[in-house]
């Protein structure tokens, strides 16, 4: 009976602990993180609200990403398990033209300070780029109120905080008027 209640604690504490170490891992990543502000557009006027999320293309301010788009390529997804690279030669808000795509992630392009100080890790699908933020969960009630603004609003924008791996937490979306979510 004794090795019951030991097993009983043990299986509710390291389900406790899991989310408990997932937690501080990303609230870490987004106080420690670089912070980069991209423009967003939603990609489905019909669908921008897909459950409490809002889903969005992020304009990562560089004109060629994902180069290989001939029309063979566009509709299959590559291989996920090689990731490509944006650029950036400063945190903060990054405006048009100032990001640089880099295939492959090559280190000798990520080690140059002038060229890249932040960057973005991702992968091509379907001749797209994806770093897997594309979508920001809202609060139920207030879900129909963000999706009529982000769908009228222009100039809405996402504020990601960026680990030394070039990956990429949520911090906040920014809207028009410089209040955030």
């Amino acid at each position: 009976m004794r090795i019951l209640k030991y097993l009983l604690l043990i299986s509710f504490g390291i389900p406790v602990l899991f989310f408990s170490s997932e937690i501080l891992y990303l609230e870490f990543g987004k106080k420690s993180g670089k912070e980069l502000i991209l423009p967003i557009r939603g990609y489905d006027p019909r669908d921008l609200l897909a459950g409490h999320y809002l889903r969005y293309n992020i304009s990562y301010q560089t004109d060629s990403l994902c180069p290989k788009t001939d029309p063979e390529r566009i509709f299959i997804k590559e291989n996920s398990e090689e990731s490509h690279c944006v650029c950036y030669s400063h945190s903060g808000k990054i405006l048009e033209g100032e990001g640089v795509f880099v295939e492959s992630c090559h280190p000798t392009t990520l080690k140059n300070r002038d060229l890249c100080r932040v960057y973005l890790r991702g992968t091509c699908e379907y001749g797209r780029f994806r770093i897997g933020n594309e979508r920001y969960y809202v609060n139920e009630q207030k879900a129909l109120e963000y999706e009529a603004r982000f769908r009228r609003e222009k100039d809405v924008h996402i504020r990601l905080k960026v680990n030394p791996d070039g990956k990429a937490i949520t911090d906040a979306l920014i809207w028009e008027d410089g209040s955030s979510l």
